[in-house]
């Protein structure tokens, strides 16, 4: 199933684009990929924990406009044709 991804801000850079098109099933193995196929994109997407694999603290994943940590995060299931946005962390003050 191909779903599209979008890049926001700094990760548009880091990716090289600003939209892409992959095939996954879930979230997991969706970033898995990018960070794979992009280099640039290795250790800004996931990080390790003492709990396993998780995404990275301040990264922003939406699947159709859900941000997938009130879903099932990495195990979130991905369905063709949806839309994957991904934003990095935002400062302020």
């Amino acid at each position: 199933m191909q779903v599209k991804v979008k890049f926001f801000s700094g990760f548009r850079d880091k990716a090289g684009t600003s939209v892409t098109k992959l095939e996954a099933d879930n979230v997991g193995s969706l970033l898995s990929q990018l960070v794979q196929d992009n280099q640039e994109l290795k250790g800004s997407l996931l990080e390790e924990t003492d709990s396993g694999r998780e995404i990275k603290s301040g990264v922003t994943v939406m699947v159709n406009g859900r941000n997938v940590r009130f879903l099932d995060g990495l195990d979130t299931e991905l369905n063709d044709g949806d839309t994957v946005a991904i934003f990095p962390p935002v400062g302020g003050g």
